[in-house]
């Protein structure tokens, strides 16, 4: 299933015309972000070099087909329900919505789950000091020393 700014997404990553391109995807990430003024322009420099890199927008291509057209079924979560899981959501994520994080919390009861307040679909990074201490501690807890 595909929402209206996934569409974009796919449509600003395979635009063959650069300036175009950029420009599209600067639109797209300033949506994926809790708020447009945090995108560094760098993200999208990134992105834009890695997607001209030949075979790239294939691979973008297949992945978005992969994950829009083949749901999770929650029942395959149990088989990770005793790994120790931690569940990462952006407060603010515009692209998936809260309410499949609460499906994920559901379907694994005892993952640790951490919502990042003023974060969107990417909190690793818009909020990349939080994201990394949450998963240092949570890397860090007894239960993990296998």
């Amino acid at each position: 299933m595909t929402s209206p700014l996934l569409n974009q997404y796919l449509e600003a990553a395979i635009e063959e015309e650069p300036v175009v391109r950029y420009n599209k995807l600067k639109r797209v990430f300033e949506q994926l972000y809790a708020y447009p003024s945090f995108l560094p322009p760098i993200v999208v420099d990134i992105f834009v070099q890695t997607i001209i890199k030949q075979g790239a927008k294939n691979a973008f291509v297949s992945a978005f087909n992969n994950s829009t057209r083949t749901t999770i079924g929650l029942n395959r979560l149990k088989q990770i329900q005793d790994l120790p899981c931690l569940i990462i959501w952006g407060k603010n994520d515009n692209l998936i919505p809260l309410e499949y994080a609460n499906m994920f919390k559901n379907a694994l009861p005892s993952a640790k789950y951490e919502e990042i307040d003023i974060a969107g679909h990417a909190p690793f990074v818009e909020k990349t000091a939080s994201v990394y201490e949450k998963l240092r501690k949570f890397l860090m807890e007894d239960n993990h020393n296998m």
